[in-house]
């Protein structure tokens, strides 16, 4: 498995059979091997996490592209006639809600996809191939907004906790159903400066609950650096944490 960190929470991720693309808005994606399925993820509107160019310029260039969408997303009639975005694209839509399940194929092989609602918007994905499990987290973090005072950082601790509980949750339904190891191969998480002294605390969390091999971090705004620290603070952690250090890198797993 070959992960490219495109810039801020943008992945590819080169399984052996197809790719997935999360929440690409900005970056050059490298070359694509065209006999291997394209899925693209996004997790919600936001502009830094939906561009229509997945749409407008990705389409026409591979021939087995396919979009798996949060229902955020909202593409009425009239948005898609804005983004310049085809029947002929919509027709490879998927929109899915936040808390389900959905099963589908990619090159033949099973993909199964849970979501967990954000606790901002939109939602997060889990994928499941041949007992591979890549999450990817979109905004769900631990949003702890210090100037938002002290009731929403209360409220704000016990919605990302309940989400936690819940991709643990799909982490054993896949253990039960389809017999893969108790643990995320690859996870995508935010780590985010804008957060300051509380920058880190949804991956603290998230890796004290849940076995993770390998974490990106990612909605750092190009401070980079912050990965630094934040393994400097939590030193159990630096194992699982991989340095990214600009726009483009491959990391091959």
């Amino acid at each position: 498995m070959t992960v490219t960190f495109l810039a801020h929470s943008g992945f590819l991720v080169e399984w052996e059979h197809f790719y997935t693309l999360f929440d690409f808005y900005k970056g050059e994606l490298p070359e694509l091997n065209k006999t291997k399925p394209l899925l693209i993820f996004a997790s919600h509107r936001h502009e830094d996490h939906f561009d229509p160019r997945i749409f407008t310029e990705l389409f026409p260039q591979h021939p087995d592209i396919h979009y798996y969408l949060a229902r955020d997303v909202n593409l009425t009639e009239r948005r898609r006639g804005w983004l310049g975005i085809t029947d002929e694209m919509f027709s490879r839509v998927t929109l899915l809600r936040s808390d389900t399940v959905f099963v589908t194929e990619a090159a033949g092989r099973t993909l199964t996809i849970r979501t967990v609602k954000s606790t901002d918007i939109g939602c997060a994905f889990l994928l499941d191939c041949e007992k591979t499990l890549v999450y990817h987290g979109g905004d769900l973090n631990w949003w702890h907004w210090t100037s938002e005072g002290k009731a929403y950082c209360s409220n704000m601790a016990a919605s990302y906790k309940r989400a936690v509980e819940k991709l643990r949750s799909a982490v054993d339904s896949e253990v039960y159903d389809n017999g893969c190891e108790p643990v995320i191969d690859v996870a995508m998480l935010p780590l985010d400066p804008r957060l300051e002294d509380g920058f880190g605390m949804g991956i603290e969390y998230l890796l004290k609950n849940i076995e993770v091999r390998t974490v990106f971090p990612m909605h750092m705004w190009d401070k980079f650096e912050w990965i630094d620290r934040y393994c400097a603070e939590h030193p159990q952690h630096a194992g699982q944490i991989m340095r990214i250090r600009h726009d483009g890198q491959q990391f091959d797993l």
